[in-house]
């Protein structure tokens, strides 16, 4: 299934507020191993949200989260916002364990794994992707990937004349591990609903259909969202500000779909 930009998907209340309709929540800090996670609390939750930020596995903070804790406690879910470690000191296969570390930390301590998500944003996307999707158990209730060509990296090298682009290849120096820190190559069997939501950015429109067959081909729910009217950091940004609706109406009738199961 495909959402294009202009599909009309019918949405919820909270998909259609205005701008500045959300009042900042406060959150709850916790630690999970060596690094913090935030819980922005809905005020009767009925699941979480996880989010893991982006930042070119390098930069980033669990604090860059603009609108998107209000919106998701609109949807009466708990919004958890995580630090990981980062390059140069922690190399990505460190930081995928790191995610996973706090994942299992909020089916423990938030809501049993059917009634959380996992969402992440450029690396974030990629990092919840491995944590998620590559045999680690138990499973969330679904995974949100948004906007990252690093799904599948022996695609998104095609689109750049067979070298990976700036903000991606200093994290993947080395060409023989592509394959297996692509999640695209590394899919379990009977995975979880995927909303995968690409950019106008070079690439990831083509990795992102790639990853998308693959992981209908290992039993997944796959739904992308073509975001190629927008920028990178829109699709990420603008949730919750109401600046792209049709992106909102995906991503809450997602959220409805999965949680119903």
């Amino acid at each position: 299934m495909t959402i294009s930009r202009r599909t009309f998907v019918a949405g919820s209340l909270a998909s259609a507020l205005p701008l500045g309709a959300w009042a900042a929540p406060k959150s709850r800090t916790h630690s999970y191993g060596a690094d913090k996670l935030d819980i922005y609390p809905a005020a009767a939750s009925r699941g979480a949200v996880i989010y893991v930020h982006g930042g070119a596995w390098r930069s980033g903070s669990r604090k860059a989260v603009g609108a998107k804790p209000a919106w998701f406690n609109s949807m009466n879910l708990d919004f958890i916002s995580l630090d990981y470690p980062l390059l140069p000191k922690t190399p990505v296969s460190g930081q995928i364990k790191a995610v996973r570390q706090a994942i299992d930390w909020a089916f423990e301590n938030v809501a049993a794994p059917e009634r959380i998500l996992v969402m992440g944003h450029s690396a974030g996307a990629h990092l919840a992707a491995m944590a998620t999707l590559t045999g680690w158990m138990p499973q969330p209730a679904g995974v949100i990937v948004n906007d990252t060509g690093a799904v599948d990296l022996v695609t998104l090298s095609r689109a750049h004349d067979g070298h990976l682009p700036t903000g991606t290849r200093h994290a993947f120096k080395d060409r023989s591990q592509w394959g297996a820190l692509s999640p695209a190559y590394s899919l379990a069997r009977n995975l979880p609903p995927v909303l995968a939501i690409y950019s106008k950015v070079r690439g990831h429109g083509m990795a992102m259909s790639n990853f998308a067959t693959l992981a209908r081909g290992n039993g997944a729910e796959v739904t992308v969202f073509d975001g190629s009217a927008y920028r990178h950091a829109e699709v990420n940004r603008s949730l919750g500000t109401g600046k792209i609706p049709d992106l909102e109406r995906a991503v809450t009738g997602f959220v409805t779909k999965v949680l119903q199961r």
